[in-house]
């Protein structure tokens, strides 16, 4: 997908424009043209762009297929604007979060668990935006592909509640100023909305586990961007892991590469499983009509016209439910509630139905013994209905299920209604 922004400077004139929604054509020689899947102009708003190059990810990935959507661009081309946007005008990101609600609103009979991420790559360092002291963290492999080792993950229950978190994020991000913009990204970010899912109950088929991943890029700099010092080392590890992302995309789009260099750089490397094929991607590339950045905008359109030919194999996904936190928050309540019950038949867990009649026997010789027994039987209870619903609160339903066997603790289950969002 291609978005242009208004980015002129002094004695600018058009050297690209949009030729319908579907090609991009060079001013000045118009044979030079690219075809891509859509192409908005500089007056298009972002709900349509998010309709066309978001949507259908979001929706993908809540059935069960890892999604990425990423903006790629130069610098001050409009991907920060276009992935965040602001509270008055939310974008791609706050979109996606609050699509991810309404479906869950709109799916009754299964029940959701729903994690967040949030990590920059600055000057080639992994760091935790959630939490300033995991700095430094390093990537490790598993069955299911790249993670970062120790990074921190926030259970959320509403878009307000994920939104909150990018917000914190946002305050450690690393930014500057240069002769384009004075609030340049210095850093790549990827915000990871990790989902679980399953029926309840007798329909119970298993969690099934999927990735979405929102990406903001730093943008690529020209010569003609003014740096010194520690301007200059920033951009140039944004250039070379750019540069990386270019050379793994051209070798995926040749279709026969050997080796595709995916640990020349963080950036690749943890996005190994979405380049692979492993998931749905939707690259949107913001660029400017601008004849001062005319090349910039023409090695952007080359970039996407290489990534158009890389092959998607997308699969929903399953994990076993030993690594499933939503199957272990089920089993944790279901263990509970048997227990509650036992204590409300008059069962004490952990002592039997003899030394329950030997102490109604003895009550007259140890009626303070039963006395201490009866209270601690009560803050028993009071404890495992606390624990049920504190751990029934962090699994997600739509407000249109009635699932059966939760009538105690139904009113602490946490729902969700479609016109009730606190975005």
């Amino acid at each position: 997908m291609f978005r242009f922004m208004h980015n002129y400077q002094r004695g600018d004139e058009i050297a690209w424009y949009a030729d319908g929604d579907k090609l991009v054509r060079n001013e000045y020689n118009p044979v030079t043209s690219y075809a891509f899947d859509r192409v908005f102009g500089s007056s298009a708003v972002t709900q349509e762009v998010y309709e066309v190059a978001a949507r259908p990810i979001v929706k993908t990935t809540m059935e069960g297929v890892n999604g990425t959507v990423f903006a790629y661009g130069v610098t001050s081309s409009g991907k920060t604007h276009t992935m965040h946007g602001d509270h008055h005008s939310p974008r791609i990101i706050p979109l996606a979060i609050k699509d991810v609600f309404s479906i869950i609103q709109d799916t009754p009979g299964r029940e959701f668990l729903l994690r967040v991420s949030y990590l920059e790559i600055y000057n080639e360092v992994i760091n935790d935006l959630l939490d300033p002291t995991g700095q430094n963290l390093r990537v490790r492999e598993d069955a299911q592909g790249t993670y970062v080792e120790g990074i921190k993950e926030e259970v959320v229950l509403s878009p307000g509640h994920a939104l909150s978190f990018i917000a914190a994020g946002e305050e450690h991000r690393h930014v500057g100023s240069n002769n384009f913009n004075l609030l340049s990204s210095r850093s790549h970010t990827i915000f990871t909305l990790m989902i679980e899912s399953s029926t309840h109950g007798d329909e119970y088929d298993g969690v099934i586990f999927s990735q979405l991943n929102l990406i903001d890029l730093a943008g690529s700099e020209s010569s003609k961007t003014e740096t010194t010092g520690l301007r200059r080392k920033e951009g140039s590890y944004i250039n070379k892991s750019l540069l990386t992302l270019g050379t793994v995309i051209g070798k995926l789009s040749e279709g026969k590469a050997s080796h595709v260099p995916y640990r020349d750089s963080k950036l690749t490397r943890l996005l190994q499983s979405s380049l692979s094929g492993h998931g749905h991607v939707s690259l949107i590339c913001t660029i400017t009509p601008a004849s001062s950045n005319m090349e910039e905008t023409h090695n952007t359109l080359k970039f996407a016209s290489r990534a158009k030919h890389v092959e998607i194999y997308a699969s929903r996904n399953k994990i076993i439910d030993e690594k499933s936190l939503i199957k272990k928050y089920q089993r944790e309540i279901s263990v509970l509630k048997q227990e509650l019950n036992q204590l409300r038949s008059g069962r004490i867990v952990g002592v039997n139905p003899e030394e329950i009649m030997s102490l109604k026997l003895k009550l007259e010789e140890g009626q303070v013994k039963m006395q201490s027994r009866l209270e601690e039987e009560e803050e028993a209870k009071a404890a495992l209905m606390s624990r049920i619903q504190k751990l029934t609160k962090l699994i997600l339903v739509s407000s249109k299920n009635t699932i059966p066997g939760l009538t105690d603790v139904s009113a602490h289950q946490r729902s969700f209604s479609a016109n009730g969002d606190d975005l």
